[in-house]
């Protein structure tokens, strides 16, 4: 397992956790903030169209962002989803 870090906005962040609670709700169990993210692409990947959509409004560029640095690589050692979970959401 390997584990990487997005940095959401704080609307960004309810978004995706309003998307896990519809999951959570369909699913009858708990789900991680990865499985939502995991859900949410293969949803997009079925239907390329909602990306077309999306990409309207979003506003992609990172060149100004301070912390934006993609070579940036944190191995926690052998860890589960619920640990990840803890580390990064405080969950």
């Amino acid at each position: 397992m390997s584990a990487t870090s997005i940095r959401l906005g704080i609307l960004q962040k309810r978004k995706l956790e309003q998307a896990a609670k519809l999951l959570e709700r369909r699913l009858g169990r708990r789900v991680s903030h990865g499985q939502a993210v995991e859900a949410l692409a293969d949803a997009a990947l079925r239907k390329p169209q909602l990306l077309d959509q999306a990409a309207e409004r979003m506003d992609l560029d990172l060149s100004d962002d301070p912390f934006f640095d993609p070579s940036l690589v944190f191995d926690l050692g052998k860890t589960d989803a619920r640990t990840i979970d803890k580390i990064l959401y405080g969950e």
